[in-house]
């Protein structure tokens, strides 16, 4: 399979992603943070019963966060985006892609049919799927293709 025809035929489920910091909108600013930290993440999924209400990034914490005064006791859902774009578990990986690129997002949660969160698909998880089942196309190419150099290297 090509790697065109595979991100539009995987599932985003089919993805290796790790289980998702996912609260409820109404924990402080600490305690998300405290999370994300503690699972080594970069953004947390925020819920409003039971499902998908708003994303909190580490892009939020650069520009909403640090250097203010008395925010970390805050309720999140004060800083986070709220009804993040998502894809269906179902949806084809090309999907989360297209989301990526034309939102300039890192992170898309995933979510079922009833929009409970499943998971969240990370730029990373889509560049680890492409290497592990593209490998030949992927690690052989120069930083420039068309720059090919004049002499060998080595000695």
């Amino acid at each position: 399979m090509t790697i065109e025809k595979s991100v539009k035929a995987v599932e985003v489920v089919a993805l290796d992603m790790d289980p998702p910091v996912v609260m409820q909108e109404t924990a402080s600013v600490r305690e998300v943070l405290q999370a994300m930290q503690e699972k080594r993440s970069g953004c947390a999924l925020l819920c409003s019963e039971g499902r998908l209400s708003g994303i909190f990034t580490e892009r939020d914490v650069l520009s909403k966060v640090i250097g203010k005064k008395g925010i970390l006791d805050r309720a999140v859902s004060d800083l986070m985006t709220p009804d993040p774009i998502s894809v269906e578990e179902n949806a084809p990986i090309r999907w989360a892609i297209l989301h990526m690129h034309k939102g300039g997002f890192r992170n898309v949660p995933v979510v079922d049919t009833d929009g409970n969160v499943v998971s969240c698909v990370r730029h990373k998880d889509i560049v680890h799927y492409l290497v592990d089942y593209f490998a030949q196309h992927v690690l052989n190419l120069p930083p420039d293709p068309n720059n090919l150099p004049e002499t060998p290297e080595g000695g």
